[in-house]
């Protein structure tokens, strides 16, 4: 079914200033002076005699004109389909039908009452129709009502789905396993004895939790439990999850028949490990849905591969497998994680428990970083510390090759310590690389800049100056000074976000003899992506195939006359899965118009000093203004 509806609220005006000439009956009247003439005719003075005749859209003998009604014939008028003529003084206008608009042209056109947002009043699960004027809201199929309202009806909805009440009262197709009720009563449970529970009240989705079980036994249950006289079971086997809602049938035991009456149920086997079932009141009283207590929940789901399910009279609770149990701190079995920006170290509480830690407290160097409590496939008790050297009493150490952060975890019950042996020493070695390189130095010349790419994150990208080619050691400080004959390795790397779509690009690298990243004197080391074939110093390692990028330039070939460079480099993220990340350069390859640089990703780094010279480099920040005084290098 479907409804009919025209936007009356959208009316546009076209004036149209008698640009269609009217021909009609028009005279010109000789007159004495043109006070003669009526107010919507011309008066003509040639010298020899004062005329008056009537202006376009009006007819008459110029001392009387009259209005001309151009919209009585559709041949006095220039409207367009989609409008109305509406007569005016000496003109006419064309008005815009409700379900058009005006066009640049002046005519009107179709408004799309369906692509335009708002303009129309379908329901959300209604198609919108556009028509010439209007638009129509149709249910879909196994839907009913008027477009504007749409509910489902028996067997409208897909695979595992149900119509089901929503907000606002309409029944819609849903998911039962997201929508349904609880029952969480224990005594359903058919270890409970008899009772006067009816389930007359039953009608919908219902999901069964607690300590009572949390699904319907599938064998006969003896008379006189549940709570219940004839307690109620599933007559046939849960589904799984592939097979969507099933359609089977609950019975009640009595008299001596297991089956002495029975009741339709649908039961969907849900994501999760749980079901859900779609129950009915029963057929007569006193009749209740009972549960199986081995389908506790906890009893398969919950529990570790580190514990069994046991009984403790009558509640089902997850307990320690003798197999986890130890009898010394040496056979702890802690689990180290070595990741990229924490260290994360973990006991399991089975372990802890069997040594006797019921109330267990874990913390490092620093009891500021405690432990907590986690679950995955064992319970765990954790604790993590940053890949830095001073939080939580981390300490790092550094060789030639790698960086290695060490710390201690401690052991209390009950934050009161047992025994101060209780601790293990444990530590993370990382190979350098630039990243890396980066956090074990204490102030490396960096820049750094975010950008933001929709709907994957934002991303930081970061740019430092090294010394060796190896890329593992920092210039430290504000400034760096180099003789002419010394190389700049210059390494570009991203953090955050998903690394593995996105390649870091450097389009641009160049130096100025200033800060400005726009000055006009540049210094191209890389250009559109590739890199200078007039310096034969620059070598680019690598550009568009990973998250780094890296090149490396001698420092006469760049510096040039000048005392003091900066760098600057042009970054962006390239998608593997959409684009030809890394640049194809040509040795013949030469560019010498201008380049286009986006300077909101532009990365800037310097003074780079020339050794052996000494100078003031002024700052000026508005009002204030430092000096930065640099030193002959020796």
């Amino acid at each position: 079914m479907g409804r009919l509806f025209s936007l009356s609220s959208m009316l546009t005006v076209v004036v149209v200033t008698s640009w269609l000439i009217i021909v009609a009956a028009t005279n010109t009247s000789e007159a004495k002076s043109c006070s003669d003439c009526h107010s919507n005719a011309t008066c003509v003075e040639d010298g020899v005699a004062t005329t008056c005749s009537c202006q376009e859209g009006f007819t008459g003998d110029g001392f009387q004109c009259l209005d001309l009604d151009e919209c009585a014939t559709p041949e006095t008028h220039n409207c367009s389909a989609g409008s109305s003529c509406v007569n005016t003084p000496g003109s006419y206008a064309c008005l815009c039908l409700p379900g058009f608009r005006m066009t640049p042209e002046g005519g009107c056109t179709d408004v799309d009452e369906c692509a335009e947002p708002g303009l129309s009043r379908c329901h959300a699960l209604a198609a919108c129709v556009n028509l010439e004027g209007s638009y129509s809201c149709v249910c879909p199929s196994g839907y009913s009502g008027d477009g504007w309202y749409c509910e489902c009806g028996p067997g409208a909805c897909g695979p595992g789905l149900d119509c089901l009440p929503a907000e606002g009262g309409a029944r819609v197709c849903l998911d039962p396993c997201q929508e349904h009720s609880v029952l969480d009563e224990y005594w359903r449970s058919t270890a409970y004895r008899a009772g006067y529970t009816c389930d007359s009240g039953l009608d919908g989705w219902y999901r069964f939790v607690g300590q009572g079980g949390v699904r319907l036994p599938e064998t006969c249950v003896p008379v006189l439990r549940c709570n219940t006289a004839a307690p109620m079971w599933l007559n046939g086997t849960h589904p799984s999850t592939e097979d969507g809602i099933a359609n089977l049938t609950a019975c009640a035991h009595w008299s001596g028949s297991c089956c002495q009456w029975d009741a339709p149920v649908q039961v969907k086997a849900c994501h999760g490990g749980y079901y859900v079932y779609h129950l009915m009141a029963p057929p007569e009283c006193h009749l209740a849905y009972c549960t199986d207590p081995s389908s506790v929940e906890g009893r398969c789901e919950e529990c570790s591969v580190e514990e069994d399910c046991k009984s403790d009279n009558g509640r089902w609770t997850c307990q320690c497998k003798p197999d986890f149990n130890i009898s010394d701190v040496s056979h702890l079995d802690p689990k180290l994680e070595c990741g990229a920006n924490d260290i994360k170290v973990s006991l399991g509480k089975c372990q802890l428990k069997s040594l006797g830690f019921e109330k267990i407290f874990m913390y490092l160097q620093d009891s500021r970083c405690f432990g907590f409590n986690e679950r995955s496939d064992r319970d765990w008790v954790s604790v993590v510390t940053p890949v830095q050297d001073g939080p939580c009493g981390t300490v790092m150490t550094k060789n030639e090759t790698h960086a290695t952060y060490s710390n201690t975890l401690y052991l209390a019950d009950e934050i009161i310590i047992r025994d101060l042996n209780i601790k293990i020493n444990f530590a993370c070695s990382y190979p350098l690389d630039m990243k890396v390189s980066l956090k074990t130095s204490l102030h490396p010349m960096v820049s750094s800049l975010n950008i933001s790419v929709g709907g994957t994150g934002m991303f930081t990208v970061r740019m430092a100056l090294f010394q060796n080619p190896a890329y593992t050691l920092p210039y430290q400080g504000s400034s760096v000074t180099l003789s002419t004959e010394a190389f700049l390795y210059v390494g570009t790397m991203l953090d955050g976000g998903d690394l593995s779509r996105f390649a870091l690009l450097m389009t641009n690298c160049y130096a100025t003899p200033t800060g400005n990243a726009t000055d006009t004197v540049k210094y191209f080391i890389i250009r559109d992506s590739c890199p200078n074939l007039q310096d034969s110093t620059i070598y680019v390692e690598e550009n568009g195939v990973s998250s780094e990028s890296r090149f490396s330039v001698q420092m006469f070939m760049f510096a040039g006359n000048y005392d003091l460079v900066f760098l600057h480099c042009e970054v962006h993220l390239c998608d593997f899965l959409n684009e030809q990340c890394e640049p194809s350069c040509s040795r013949s390859r030469l560019r010498n118009d201008a380049v286009a640089i986006d300077l909101a990703h532009v990365l800037d780094l310097g003074p780079i000093t020339r050794k052996g010279v000494a100078f003031i480099l002024m700052v000026r920040d508005g009002s204030q203004s430092s000096s930065l005084h640099i030193c002959p290098g020796r």
